[in-house]
């Protein structure tokens, strides 16, 4: 669960992408030249940060790997994945297509934790604004019910944070309705300065990420639409290059057997492994996480799949809760016409989901248990 809402912070990450390359030049020798080592970025969120509990327990080991785990900042990953700074990282479709055409050979491998529930678009208590859940009791059918909720903000102010996931999930649901940001005012703030001001009084709705959502509802502010009925959720997984993916992926399938095992590791002990994530957050940024906060969002916020057979349903599925194809064509829209890119992303080249899934499935299986 973040503190702040990735899409990199900067769609002018591009830019700073490229200063990157020139300045690291080829970028370093995979793994520091070690045939044995991944050097593996991730950022300090509790959920990127799981790859701890595999160093600690010594999964990494069992599986042959010496793995470093380096600490990057979210709107770092991408640039220091296609550098060379880093072998493999964590980071999302959005991340991912937001890069591509800077990079040219940057892919996504596997993805494995879908954000599912992490936006939300609230109203200020004693909103005369209709739910989603109202909608669907007062007998809308589930489409219906959408188009109702979004439909009523013509006219109206929210406060989210554009160039965000959050910006995307505002833009993205207009537009799913024939509508546009044209038709709303949209005042663009950080995303808890936004849910100050929203709770003081500005804007009719607000959107933001999972702890701005959880402090909203609080304070009282009904949920009007959230996570998938919103817009496509973002979807955690490996960013690597093509390069190393051709060269190293029996490492990338090693790392995901241990990523499955953390999560069902997690998912029988979810107070020990909410203290190890905790305690390590806490500790390296100054946050105030709790083990109660951890178990309260476990696999409810977002989704970590135990193993393969949970990213098909979720995540390669068409009618799956996290379809890649959906959020990706969604990043491909808005990440166009804002002009962070020039042109969509083509999956064929940059997602690599599919054949990896297989390729792990073919080596451990689809229905995995116990850690």
């Amino acid at each position: 669960m973040r503190t702040s809402s990735p899409l990199t912070a900067g769609l002018a990450v591009s830019a700073a992408l490229l200063l990157t390359l020139s300045a690291c030049g080829s970028g370093s020798e995979p793994g520091g030249g070690d045939p044995n080592t991944v050097r593996l970025g991730i950022s300090p969120f509790q959920d990127t940060m799981l790859p701890i509990i595999g160093q600690e327990k010594g999964w990494f080991e069992e599986e042959g790997l010496n793995v470093e785990l380096k600490t990057l900042a979210w709107n770092t990953v991408t640039p220091s994945v296609a550098s060379g700074s880093v072998d493999v990282a964590i980071n999302n479709t959005t991340g991912l297509v937001s890069v591509a055409e800077a990079t040219g050979d940057m892919v996504y491998a596997y993805g494995f934790n879908p954000f599912t529930e992490g936006s939300a678009l609230v109203a200020r208590p004693g909103s005369d604004l209709t739910t989603y859940e109202d909608a669907v009791k007062k007998g809308a059918d589930e489409e219906k019910a959408r188009t109702e909720v979004i439909e009523q903000l013509r006219g109206k102010t929210v406060v989210t944070t554009n160039a965000t996931d959050m910006g995307k999930a505002l833009d993205y649901a207009l537009e799913s309705v024939g509508m546009s940001t044209d038709d709303v005012t949209v005042i663009d703030m950080d995303p808890d300065q936004g849910l100050a001001a929203f709770l003081s009084g500005t804007g009719d709705a607000y959107i933001g990420g999972a702890p701005q959502r959880a402090r909203a509802v609080a304070d009282g502010s009904p949920v009007l639409l959230a996570g998938p009925d919103l817009a496509p959720p973002p979807i955690n997984g490996w960013v690597t290059t093509d390069s190393y993916l051709d060269e190293h992926e029996d490492k990338i399938l090693k790392l995901t057997h241990v990523m499955h095992r953390i999560f069902r590791y997690c998912d029988a002990e979810t107070e020990a492994c909410g203290k190890t994530i905790t305690d390590r957050l806490n500790k390296e940024t100054g946050s105030q996480s709790s083990v109660e906060d951890f178990v309260a969002a476990w696999q409810k916020i977002e989704l970590y799949a135990p193993n393969a057979a949970a990213v098909k349903k979720w995540v390669l599925d068409e009618d799956g809760v996290a379809y890649w194809k959906r959020t990706w064509d969604g990043d491909n829209d808005y990440l166009t016409r804002t002009g962070a890119l020039g042109s969509p992303v083509d999956p064929k080249k940059h997602f690599a989901g599919g054949q990896v899934w297989q390729d792990y499935v073919d080596k451990y299986g689809e229905h995995e248990e116990g850690y």
